[in-house]
C-alpha cells in the first residue's frame, strides 16, 4: 500500500493539487453561478459544477502535471476518456459526500431529512453547501491522483512508480 501511494509525496502530486485548487475554484464559481444566477437545484448544480471542473483539470494536467507523459501511444482522446472515468468515480464520492454533509448540518438544524430526500428535495442549508462541497473535493483528491498517476498518464519508468 505503501509502494501504491508513494507518488504522493513528489512534486508531481503538488503540481496535481495546485491544477485542483484551481479545479475548486471553477467548481465553486459555477456552483454559484448555476445555483445564484441561474437558479438550478443544488444538487443538479452540484453535479454540473463537477462536470465543468473536471474538463478544465484535465486540459492543465495534461498540459503540465503530465506532460512529459502526455506524448506516446496512448493518445490524447484516450487520456481524456480515462481520465474522465477516473473523475467520474471521484466525482461520484465528492457528490455522495456532499448530500451526505448537507443532510448532516440540516439534521443538525433540526430538519428531518430522509436519504431520498436529501437527494430528490435536498435540504436548504445555506452557505453550508461550499464546506459540503469542499469537504467531497479533498476525500476525492487521493483517489483521482493515485488513479490518474497509474492509469491515464502510466508510463514504463520503474523509477517514478
Amino acid at each position: 500500500m505503501l509502494k501504491l501511494l508513494k507518488p504522493i509525496f513528489t512534486v508531481r502530486f503538488m503540481k496535481f493539487c495546485t491544477v485542483g485548487a484551481s479545479g475548486v475554484v471553477v467548481n465553486l464559481g459555477c456552483l454559484a453561478l448555476f445555483t445564484g444566477v441561474f437558479g438550478v437545484q443544488a444538487n443538479l448544480a452540484a453535479a454540473l459544477a463537477i462536470e465543468v471542473s473536471i474538463n478544465t483539470n484535465f486540459l492543465i494536467n495534461e498540459l503540465w502535471t503530465f506532460r512529459d507523459r502526455s506524448a506516446g501511444k496512448s493518445g490524447f482522446l484516450k487520456r481524456l476518456v480515462r481520465f474522465h472515468l477516473v473523475s467520474l468515480v471521484g466525482a461520484a464520492i465528492q457528490w455522495v459526500v456532499f448530500v451526505g454533509m448537507n443532510s448532516i448540518v440540516a439534521t443538525a438544524c433540526g430538519q428531518d431529512v430522509s436519504l431520498v430526500a436529501a437527494v430528490t428535495d435536498p435540504p436548504d442549508v445555506g452557505n453550508w453547501m461550499y464546506l459540503s462541497q469542499l469537504t467531497g473535493i479533498g476525500v476525492a483528491t487521493i483517489w483521482n491522483f493515485v488513479a490518474n498517476f497509474y492509469w491515464t498518464w502510466k508510463h514504463g519508468d520503474a523509477n517514478e512508480r
